[in-house]
């Protein structure tokens, strides 16, 4: 089976605007060279903007008319896909890493994202449509852009609108996507893990403890979050801690020392390693990288 991250390095031309784990597709001629079927492990949303499109995943279909947005999210088998001669619409792959990196309250959104997977299709109003292309403008416009300074600020900015802009319209065609007692056991795992998680990630980094403390075993929760979300829980983990560490550095005149003590690292040498291990640079590096 096909991995969606190889074909989308591997084509990044042919797939139009790419920056940090976004591709955005305006034409379905761009995703021709994907090889299927493919185990998503992104989030993928598709807007049909005139025509008609075919999704077929799983075990099931999913046909989209004009003005139908389609909401993919991680643990879907894409199969194949069909399009009438006159379809036009759009499609942006987000990475989990990158979504995860973007929008660290997730606990507040999960239970609408788990439940994609058995809505993934609603109908928008032309207005709705108009503001769901306007983002999808924006955002390919600046992930064309390679000499602004902040330029990965503004995609995640424009990124996390557009997420919670689409989480919204969810949310008032199917009321019952915010409540969590819907949520099937796997799921209910991810949002109290990833609630567990934005409480203690600044002093627990082991996936034994979050799973102690929802009465698992480490095995079992890193399985059912890898399954549920697109990756482990130690990787979900490590984005919470960095996040942190990189915002300390960035807006903080707190030393690197005391970065580390603030996170709970045993000595600044720890923290160097592991801030370098996930980020590939050193925390001191990274600060002096923010110099003007």
């Amino acid at each position: 089976m096909a991995d969606i991250n190889e074909d989308i390095s591997i084509n990044r031309a042919a797939l139009g605007a790419y920056i940090d784990h976004i591709a955005v597709f305006d034409r379905l001629e761009e995703i021709k060279p994907l090889s299927l079927p493919v185990k998503v492990d992104f989030i993928l949303s598709i807007l049909c903007e005139h025509g008609t499109l075919t999704i077929d995943y799983d075990s099931t279909s999913c046909h989209l008319t004009e003005r139908s947005l389609m909401v993919m999210r991680p643990g879907h088998t894409l199969k194949s896909y069909s399009a009438s001669s006159d379809f036009k619409g759009h499609m942006i792959v987000v990475s989990t890493k990158l979504l995860g990196n973007t929008i660290p309250a997730l606990s507040k959104v999960i239970p609408c994202l788990v439940q994609f997977k058995d809505n993934p299709a609603i109908k928008l109003t032309p207005e709705e449509v108009a503001g769901q292309t306007g983002l999808r403008t924006l955002l390919r416009n600046k992930t064309s852009v390679k000499n602004h300074p902040y330029c990965d600020d503004v995609v995640r900015s424009l990124l996390e609108a557009m997420f919670y802009e689409t989480l919204g319209l969810y949310s008032t065609y199917t009321p019952s996507l915010s409540n969590p007692i819907s949520m099937k056991r796997r799921d209910e795992l991810l949002y109290r893990f990833i609630q567990a998680v934005e409480k203690h990630y600044a002093t627990e980094r082991s996936v034994a403890f979050y799973a102690d403390m929802l009465c698992v075993t480490p095995k079992h929760l890193s399985a059912t979050i890898k399954e549920t979300s697109g990756r482990t829980a130690g990787e979900w983990i490590d984005s919470y801690v960095i996040i942190e560490a990189k915002t300390l550095l960035r807006n903080t005149g707190l030393t690197i020392q005391e970065v580390s003590a603030k996170l709970n690292f045993s000595n600044q040498s720890f923290f160097g390693k592991y801030f370098k291990h996930i980020t590939g640079i050193s925390p001191r590096r990274y600060r002096s990288s923010l110099e003007p």
